[in-house]
């Protein structure tokens, strides 16, 4: 007895699929009521039902709707994992095993990313498998939730991230650029290239291919990037550098308190204290960055009244700014602080990990926060007001967002400019801390606090909403070249090189190649050490001299290995058989791949 239906069909799914069979028992009858309430109330998985492509009784439909919720289960885990697989999968068949009918097999097909390690992939569905026949035996509670969520963060999570390397902003960014239409490929080490050929750029966390290496480097040392935003004219904050607490206070009384006490070495709020204002509380700040840092040489920095501003550079224009704010709650005027931390604390307690944000603290440094805003934790804040619960905002405690984008007075927004210039950075955070960022940085005293390499990109919402104007900026024809396909014999060869000389008088560098040759727009053969229609044409989508490429397929190949691109602009068939790829001499028919590309074509 077997069972199927067309999941996801080949032109939705976008990504490539690694074919695999999932062994399972699976009872006859699953509560699917109850989990579906697992899935929508504790995953925030909204388990779509895709229809059958044929009328199953309901006893062999049900291992079949249980495989599908393990795939979208299986997707989630995988992009909390730090791997960028978007698309749900499908699945062929499924059916009972010959040897032990309480066994199924199923056919499916989950994401297969370009040097993430199979067993990944693997991982994640099985972990899948079993976490959802345990939510069938199990009824949802608030303990049972815990254990769940504990079992994710403390088990799936560190077992999925240790296989991948990838940054905070990786998955937002390609998130956005698959609902794009945007194609990408993993090139290693967590860097991706999106687009093909000519119209591709490369990325690693939000940093580009156009970056420069010695920018990146000055930007990461902060004396070394305060120094060069000083010689350059810019408002740059007053500090000094020190490795003992004797130094330290010496150079805080020459600076006058408040100080600034931070780590030279370490970025994102790592180790930062502000608002010191006695040597006491320098001994213990100069402790703590002291822990963190490497090098142990510690800035001494004069405080400098007003916020944190991020100015998000990308290409020499502001993408977007934010007025950065620490992690804080928003009164209700019915609650109190404590109330509110609680209440925020609890929400976030009840949400699936790949939703949870920084915990809300209540602790000695909440407090010294909330009472320097003018509360305490029994206070009752007014509708809308929002309670700081740090003195800063910081990668470690989070923090709260303000878009400031159209607010900017323009010669703070020019020295932001001429700092990403200065470092040669294409994409960079420059944060000014201001009073008043509507005022002049040269009117109200406010300085050039850092610039920014890899800056943080997706992780909150109005960050999020600006990833499409980048992408469309960064990538021409949303990064793709034409793709056209000929199916043919040895008489498609003339075919092909007569489309791709169309393309080349109209100024436009096409590459052809088969499975076995390659050439140039020149028509001058280009040697691989590979034979394969898909390599070749792999090889030539990371060729950024290539505009446009002729795929001309002689065999059946892509019947049988990943498809290379996600869509093709066009087909052609000329002939109806080709060579058999597994069986040397042979022939086969065209017509079954010509069926398979279809799908293809947009």
């Amino acid at each position: 007895m077997s069972t199927s239906f067309p999941a996801e069909t080949a032109n939705t799914l976008r990504q490539p699929m690694r074919r695999r069979t999932l062994v399972l028992d699976c009872p006859d009858h699953i509560d699917f009521a109850q989990l579906d309430d697992w899935l929508e109330n504790t995953l925030a998985i909204k388990p779509v039902k895709p229809a059958s492509d044929q009328a199953d009784d309901a006893v062999s439909s049900t291992p079949l709707e249980f495989v599908w919720r393990c795939l979208l289960l299986n997707t989630a885990l995988l992009q909390l994992g730090n791997i960028p697989a978007f698309d749900t999968g499908c699945i062929h068949k499924v059916v009972r095993k010959e040897m032990d009918s309480s066994l199924w097999n199923a056919d499916i097909s989950t994401v297969s990313i370009q040097h993430i390690p199979p067993r990944a992939f693997s991982t994640a569905i099985e972990f899948s498998v079993k976490l959802l026949k345990w939510c069938v035996d199990t009824p949802r509670t608030p303990k049972n939730t815990e254990r769940l969520y504990n079992t994710i963060e403390k088990k799936i999570k560190p077992s999925l991230q240790k296989m991948v390397v990838a940054g905070k902003s990786t998955i937002p960014v390609l998130r956005v650029a698959h609902r794009l239409n945007i194609p990408f490929m993993h090139l290693e080490a967590g860097v991706y290239q999106l687009g093909w050929g000519a119209n591709s750029r490369r990325m690693d966390r939000s940093t580009t291919d156009a970056d420069s290496a010695m920018g990146s480097k000055l930007s990461q040392n902060k004396v070394w990037s305060a120094n060069l935003i000083r010689m350059a004219g810019l408002p740059a904050p007053e500090h000094g550098v020190v490795n003992s607490i004797d130094d330290a206070v010496q150079v805080a009384r020459k600076l006058g308190w408040p100080v600034v006490v931070k780590p030279t070495d370490l970025d994102r709020g790592e180790g930062i204290s502000v608002g010191i204002g006695n040597d006491e509380q320098l001994a213990q700040a100069f402790e703590a960055a002291s822990k963190l840092s490497k090098s142990r040489q510690i800035i001494i920095e004069r405080e400098v009244a007003g916020v944190c501003h991020r100015l998000f550079i990308f290409a020499g224009k502001l993408l977007y700014a934010v007025k950065r704010l620490p992690k804080s709650i928003r009164g209700n005027g019915t609650q109190t602080v404590a109330e509110l931390i609680a209440e925020a604390n609890r929400i976030e307690a009840n949400s699936p990990p790949w939703l949870k944000s920084e915990h809300f603290p209540d602790d000695d440094l909440a407090v010294q926060a909330i009472t320097a805003a003018g509360f305490s934790l029994h206070s009752i804040p007014p509708e809308g007001v929002w309670i700081p619960l740090r003195a800063i905002e910081s990668t470690a405690s989070g923090g709260h967002d303000e878009e400031y984008t159209e607010r900017l007075h323009p010669d703070n927004l020019d020295v932001a400019l001429r700092a990403a210039s200065l470092f040669g950075l294409e994409v960079v955070g420059v944060d000014i801390i201001s009073p008043d960022i509507e005022v002049p940085w040269h009117k109200n005293g406010a300085i050039i606090n850092e610039v920014n390499f890899a800056p943080l990109f997706g992780g909150a919402e109005i960050s999020r909403s600006h990833i499409p104007a980048f992408l469309h900026r960064l990538l021409a024809n949303d990064g793709r070249i034409p793709i056209e396909v000929i199916v043919g014999d040895q008489t498609a060869l003339a075919v092909a090189r007569q489309r791709q000389q169309e393309f080349v008088s109209s100024g436009t560098q096409c590459f052809l190649t088969s499975h076995e040759h390659t050439c140039n727009p020149a028509g001058q053969t280009m040697p691989y050490p590979f034979i394969g229609a898909s390599r070749r044409c792999q090889a030539l989508l990371l060729d950024r001299r290539v505009e446009a490429i002729i795929l001309l397929l002689q065999t059946d190949e892509l019947l049988y290995t990943t498809m290379p691109v996600d869509q093709i602009n066009k087909l052609t068939t000329v002939g109806k058989n080709i060579s058999s790829s597994t069986k040397k001499g042979y022939t086969s028919s065209a017509e079954r791949l010509v069926a398979h590309l279809k799908s293809y074509v947009c």
